[in-house]
């Protein structure tokens, strides 16, 4: 069974950015017979094919892109990078020290612990951002991060990156098989609207999410999960471009 983190309080949490739906603990659903290997996919509510690209890093498990669209039609692009579990980070004492700090229960989650590295890039595409405009980015279960971004309701939890700017997310996972026992494909991952509680559907005043796709690549060959993650994006009016998870 996988452990939930103990969230510390962020003062600097926004007050208005009420209870979005981040878990990024819960089930995932059943995984489907997909072949393994890189694969590609655009959603509703305005999905296009994805040009072609480069092949992505050996050691990438998964790309996620997404644009967002603000109310005075600034638009701005969103990537979510995650990196293969490793035994230690390339900032490693800095990163446990971190993790101490924001993420009480962390050492005693899982039996074999190793690491993902995530980045999140958001490149301003056109117009001027308002920065009362936010977007939540969810990265595995106890994420510390670091660079442009402000904590979502508390530490060790989703975080609202800065428009333009970049991100960098630490999580420790399971270390043994990907899909269970805490590994890192029982997650969820990608970006999320803040909305409020009861609201049906994004309001004129929201940001709104199109062009969801995922590139899965070589590095998660191991995960029956991510093999499926390209058929089973969880997008919602706008609202959510969600991979994992449920």
């Amino acid at each position: 069974m996988v452990r939930h983190p103990v969230f510390r309080t962020a003062s600097t949490a926004l007050a208005a950015a009420a209870l979005l739906a981040l878990t990024a603990c819960a089930p995932h659903p059943s995984p489907s017979s997909t072949a393994h290997g890189s694969s590609t996919t655009s959603a509703t509510p305005t999905a296009s094919a994805t040009p072609s690209a480069a092949p992505l890093p050996v050691d990438v498990l998964f790309q996620i892109t997404v644009i967002a669209t603000a109310p005075n039609g600034a638009m701005a692009r969103l990537t979510e990078t995650v990196h293969a579990p490793v035994a230690t980070t390339d900032q490693q004492s800095d990163d446990e020290a971190q993790l101490d700090n924001e993420c009480d229960s962390w050492r005693s989650a899982f039996s074999s612990t190793k690491f993902v590295v995530g980045q999140v890039q958001a490149i301003l595409v056109s117009g001027s951002w308002d920065p009362n405009q936010v977007i939540a980015a969810d990265m595995a279960g106890y994420p510390v991060w670091q660079g442009d971004q402000r904590p979502f309701q508390g530490f060790c939890a989703s975080a609202l990156p800065s428009i333009p700017g970049g991100a960098r997310a630490v999580s420790p996972v399971g270390g043994g098989d990907p899909d269970h026992d805490g590994g890192w494909a029982i997650y969820r991952y990608g970006f999320g609207v803040p909305a409020e509680p009861g609201a049906d559907g994004p309001s004129s005043t929201d940001v709104v999410l199109s062009h969801c796709s995922i590139r899965v690549g070589s590095a998660a060959h191991d995960s029956v999960f991510a093999s499926s993650w390209a058929a089973t994006l969880q997008s919602a009016k706008g609202e959510s471009c969600y991979f994992g998870g449920s």
